[in-house]
């Protein structure tokens, strides 16, 4: 059996960082401080897009949900400017090269990354781009979608060349300060960045100094192979992550009340592998297993093994934002359109 198998348990953010870590905290702050001031003090170039840009980022580590409040924002937008006049860029992590391209049926999730592939499937027809380079990317949609109003950018808070027209901050623990940034702590960027933030969002309670509060939930599996089923998952299940925060997959299984006979946790975006399905498929021919849950994310990257796992059932944890204020967000948006051009 695999070494990634275990019980219910999963981790709780990062173990590997740590207090005596500071020094070299004390480093990655001072470094981080540097470069803002020299974009904002005009060292560094920076500027606006081809096009309006709403950028959805965080200054923690994964798990804050990027990508599932952008592409709430982006069919937000979408129901106030038409159809077709909204898209979605995302740098596309873990993909083959770094080139802009548009996410297409004849992508696989290796081209694009797993979350673009994922929201484009899941958000048609929204288009999605990925591109490393938000400004280059920019340019190139203007130019092959003249249509487009207005894009909505999966993370690129840190993408300091590029000036967004709105910023949306995630945060999902409380203000620290520069002894919290990695590697002593799990904020990749300095707290105070979050006041730079046009709406800051508390996605885990509540958290001080927030305009809004949200909450990631899932609801009720669904199958997906090998056909779609209309019965519930009612049989113990083998649970597959790969990201950031799997504890918050499991909770959330078992507050669906899904028995899980084991779960399988994997770092974040990992590509799964030949040993891994080999795994699978062992423990449930020897634990009498035969349904298999994960993330729509997860889902993604297993889409090429589907023929090597014809005897499962999958499941798939399908994920939605759900707004505290609904007014606070509708008013942030509103107020935004009403400066775009008609």
């Amino acid at each position: 059996m695999s070494n990634a198998f275990s019980s219910r348990k999963a981790r709780q953010g990062h173990a590997w960082l740590g207090p005596w870590f500071l020094p070299l905290a004390a480093l990655y702050a001072a470094a981080l401080w540097l470069r803002h001031k020299a974009y904002d003090w005009g060292l560094l170039h920076s500027k606006r897009g081809a096009l309006p840009t709403l950028v959805v980022g965080n200054l923690e580590l994964g798990g804050t949900g990027k990508t599932p409040h952008a592409m709430d924002l982006a069919k937000r937008l979408e129901s106030r400017l038409g159809t077709g006049k909204v898209a979605i860029l995302s740098r596309g992590h873990g993909r083959s090269s770094n080139r802009f391209q548009w996410v297409d049926s004849a992508c696989t999730w290796e081209h694009v990354g797993d979350e673009p592939w994922m929201m484009a499937r899941a958000l048609h027809p929204i288009p999605v781009a990925v591109g490393a380079n938000r400004l280059k990317a920019l340019n190139a949609m203007a130019q092959t979608r003249p249509e487009l109003k207005a894009v909505v950018l999966d993370d690129g808070m840190q993408h300091r060349a590029l000036v967004p027209d709105r910023l949306v901050c995630l945060l999902s623990r409380p203000n620290a300060s520069w002894f919290s940034v990695l590697p002593a702590g799990p904020w990749r960027d300095l707290p105070a960045r979050a006041s730079q933030a046009d709406l800051t969002v508390a996605t885990e309670g509540t958290v001080q100094g927030t305009h809004a509060q949200s909450q990631t939930s899932v609801h009720s599996p669904t199958c997906v192979h090998p056909t779609p089923l209309d019965t519930p998952l009612e049989h113990p299940a083998l649970l597959v992550t790969g990201t950031a925060q799997p504890r918050r997959v499991v909770e959330s299984a078992v507050h669906l009340k899904v028995a899980l006979a084991a779960c399988a946790h994997y770092p974040d975006h990992h590509p799964f592998l030949a040993r891994d399905i080999k795994a699978w498929n062992a423990y449930g021919v020897n634990h009498g297993v035969q349904d298999l849950l994960t993330t729509a994310k997860d889902a993604a990257r297993l889409d090429p093994w589907l023929p090597q796992l014809a005897s499962w059932r999958i499941w798939i944890l399908p994920m939605e934002v759900h707004w505290e204020d609904e007014d606070t967000v509708d008013a942030f948006l509103n107020s935004w359109v009403r400066t775009l051009p008609s």
